[in-house]
Parts: C-alpha cells; structure tokens; sequence
C-alpha cells in the first residue's frame, strides 16, 4: 500500500486532477505519439495521491472504452482522421483515460445539471476540443470544416451526459459496496 504521504486533501486534488488533465490534453493534441511517455506519467500519477483508485479505474475503462467507440466509428466512416493513418492512435486513447477521471473530481460539478444543459455543454466544449486539436494540427476533417463540427456538436450532445451517467452509477455502486454502516464503526 502506498504510503499516506503521497495523499491531497479534497480540494488540492481537484486542482491537481484538472491540471492533470488539461497538461494530458496539451501533450496529446501537440505531441501525439511522441508524447506517450508523459501521457502514461501523467496517468499513473493520478492513481499515486487518488483517493478512490478502485472507483477511478472502472470509471477509466468504462468512459475509455465508451469514448474510444465512439472515436473509432468516427475515424472509421473518415469524420475525421489521424495523420499517422491509424483509426484510433494511442495517444487519444491515454487522452480518453485522463479525460475519464475528472469525472468524479474536476468535472463532477457537471452532475448536478439538468441533462439539457449537459448536452449543450457537451456540444459546445466537446466540439470546440476536437475543432483545437484540428487547427493544432492533430486531427483532420476530410469532409470539411462544417459538416464536421456539426457531427461532432451531435454526438458529443448525445455522448457526454451518457458519460456523466456511467460515472454516476459507477460512483453510487461504489459508495454504496463501501458505505460504512455506524452500527459497524
């Protein structure tokens, strides 16, 4: 077991987890592959000072393999493409993995709005991510500009309150399998 000196409290590991993966995404999108050393660090980091690693890597591979899917058939129908010729390069698989933590931290604040608002948010900011890495030259749109973005406005609409919605459960399944009961304390 790890040592306690490696723990954040509560607030210092929000910050540490949106940092975390606003650096992933940085590396990600300039660097791809050349960057996966520092993607894989900037992983096993969260898991080193994480307060719920267990919850964490379900939360991980459920929204990776969730995100990846969706990603794949997007690069497999040619919405858009990878300059290396891959249908999914690693690089955007680790930058999945990091975007699937800030779930339950960074990002958990997104839990508490009304699914409509979680589709609009996730149009907006999901598209505008990918329309970044375009113009940072880590994506192409084979089929343009507007069609693409209009795409990815619809399917991040539909995806991102379904992810806020495995981590939740993922979140209820674990809290309720550790809940301490006061008769047991």
């Amino acid at each position: 077991m790890l040592n306690k000196s490696f723990s954040l409290g509560p607030r210092s590991f929000m910050v540490f987890n949106f940092i975390s993966f606003q650096s992933s995404w940085l590396v990600a999108v300039n660097m791809q592959q050349q960057g996966l050393i520092i993607l894989s660090i900037i992983l096993a980091s969260h898991f080193l000072v994480s307060p719920h690693r267990s919850r964490d890597w379900l939360t991980l591979l459920c929204i990776t393999l969730a995100g990846c899917l969706v990603d794949f058939s997007f690069s497999y129908v040619n919405v858009f493409s990878f300059k290396d010729g891959l249908l999914l390069p690693l690089w955007l698989i680790f930058l999945w993995a990091n975007f699937a933590l800030t779930f339950h931290y960074s990002m958990a604040w997104l839990n508490r709005l009304p699914v409509p608002v979680q589709a609009v948010l996730g149009g907006v900011f999901g598209a505008l991510s990918y329309y970044s890495a375009y113009k940072l030259g880590a994506v192409d749109y084979p089929f343009g500009e507007m069609l693409t973005i209009i795409c990815l406005i619809l399917i991040w609409s539909l995806t991102l309150p379904v992810y806020i919605f495995i981590s939740l459960k993922i979140k209820d399944k674990y809290d309720e399998k550790n809940k301490v009961h006061p008769s047991f304390a």
